[in-house]
């Protein structure tokens, strides 16, 4: 029973690497259509700062994938 147990954990970790995996690639597919608004929107300072928090999102994201970090 216990060895059913750490297969559930091990595969419920497995799924929510997965999810992030999808999430990091949609951010940068979004990101990538957004920095193409940069010069219509009305405080293109702002929106270059979201835009880094996002780049900073998708690296801090990849970075747990390359790392496979478990906790």
């Amino acid at each position: 029973m216990g060895n059913e147990i750490g297969q559930k954990i091990f595969n419920y970790i497995a799924l929510l690497k997965k999810t992030n995996d999808e999430l990091v690639n949609t951010l940068k597919e979004c990101v990538k259509l957004l920095d193409q608004f940069i010069e219509s929107v009305p405080d293109p300072e702002g929106w270059r700062n979201l835009m880094e928090v996002f780049k900073e999102t998708i690296q801090i994201g990849e970075r747990m994938t390359v790392e496979k970090t478990l906790h």
